[in-house]
């Protein structure tokens, strides 16, 4: 499906969703990131770019939505926030991301090959 701008706005908004990207640094503000928020229903698909203080927001016909944020090499998401469900009655949600630097984690321990043939491990 194509993207459609985030500062469209159709007749039938009902609500905003809007929120905030925090970085591994103490939890700063990030600008600059791509927020897309999906129609989890219709599929439709809208992004934004956060701002200087890592803020972003959507204008939204009622419905379920998804948002994802897009990571670089590296990182990882500390937290996401869950499907946000707009209605008749909802005027604003407020939401957060949070990422973090990915760690390798190495197995502790002996490390055992396989070389006699029957697939025992010997050291």
């Amino acid at each position: 499906m194509p993207s459609v701008d985030a500062a469209s706005r159709g007749a039938d908004v009902h609500g905003k969703v809007s929120g905030t990207v925090r970085g591994p640094e103490a939890g700063t503000p990030v600008s600059g990131r791509t927020v897309e928020i999906v129609n989890i229903v219709t599929g439709e698909r809208r992004t934004a770019i956060t701002s200087e203080a890592g803020g972003f927001s959507f204008d939204l016909p009622a419905g379920e939505y998804r948002l994802d944020l897009a990571l670089r090499d590296g990182e990882m998401l500390v937290k996401r926030p869950d499907v946000v469900v707009l209605d008749d009655r909802d005027s604003d949600s407020h939401v957060e991301f949070a990422f973090g630097t990915a760690r390798v984690l190495r197995p502790r321990g002996p490390a055992y090959r396989v070389d006699n043939g029957l697939g025992a491990p010997s050291a």
